[in-house]
């Protein structure tokens, strides 16, 4: 996995992409935002902020253990798990690809506790998607594809696409910056159209944002779970690391 991340993100996608959109891509317009899809009570910071933790108070029932098995029964069979199968502990992340907030626990946080927990063996990660606005979703579906093709560029492009997300998300020409994404890693021009297209995958999706949102009232993102309980602390890399300490500490009693 490291080694896949390692050629594929940083030497492939990531230079290579990065000039495409140099040449190709059209500048953010605000006249063209896209529109946002099936309505939620779960919201993201407005691009540009500074990612300090937003005032954001959970919905009621949103907190706490859980006992939903969306969750308890982590890893489920639709879902791309990061780390050793042996690994007792589960981390569940909720997010949205245009959502900066998500962008930037991927881009600043992730990778150190993959360092410390999920390379280690120590704990599995699992990112699902709460897709919302339309760019997200269509961003979702790549994932999906890429990730039925292989597992492991899921994560890669997902890393990719928070990477590069101010350069394709608040666009209104998004379809164009997924495409080069998708094409500069792989991907062919006819299949990610077909990707993109499939209302099949669309619905399942949303039926599993609406099953998160209904069993589990997300009220935003990133929203995190860990060891079948909410994390709702800062999310930073030395707060995350004690409350997932103290969820080992339990599990190796």
């Amino acid at each position: 996995m490291r080694a896949i991340l390692a050629a594929f993100s940083a030497t492939l996608i990531l230079g290579v992409a990065a000039s495409a959109y140099a040449t190709s891509a059209p500048a953010p317009a605000a006249s063209t935002a896209p529109a946002a899809i099936t309505p939620s009570t779960a919201t993201s910071p407005v691009p540009g902020s500074d990612f300090k933790e937003p005032n954001l108070k959970a919905r009621a029932g949103s907190g706490g253990i859980v006992t939903s098995t969306i969750i308890t029964n982590a890893p489920l069979p639709s879902d791309f798990v990061m780390g050793s199968p042996n690994a007792k502990l589960v981390m569940v992340e909720y997010a949205s690809l245009t959502c900066p907030h998500c962008a930037h626990f991927s881009n600043s946080v992730l990778p150190e506790l993959e360092k410390r927990y999920i390379n280690t063996g120590k704990m599995r990660y699992i990112l699902r998607q709460f897709p919302l606005n339309e760019p997200a979703l269509k961003g979702a579906m790549l994932l999906h594809c890429v990730g039925a093709q292989n597992k492991d560029k899921y994560y890669v492009f997902a890393r990719v696409l928070f990477d590069a997300q101010n350069k394709w998300a608040f666009d209104g020409n998004y379809i164009s910056g997924l495409e080069t994404i998708a094409t500069v890693g792989g991907m062919t021009k006819e299949q990610f159209t077909s990707c993109l297209a499939s209302t099949e995958r669309e619905m399942d999706v949303l039926r599993d944002k609406k099953l998160a949102n209904d069993e589990l009232k997300v009220p935003h993102t990133p929203y995190i779970y860990i060891g079948n309980e909410v994390y709702d602390g800062d999310r930073a890399v030395e707060p995350i690391s004690k409350f997932i300490d103290a969820k080992l500490a339990e599990i190796n009693k």
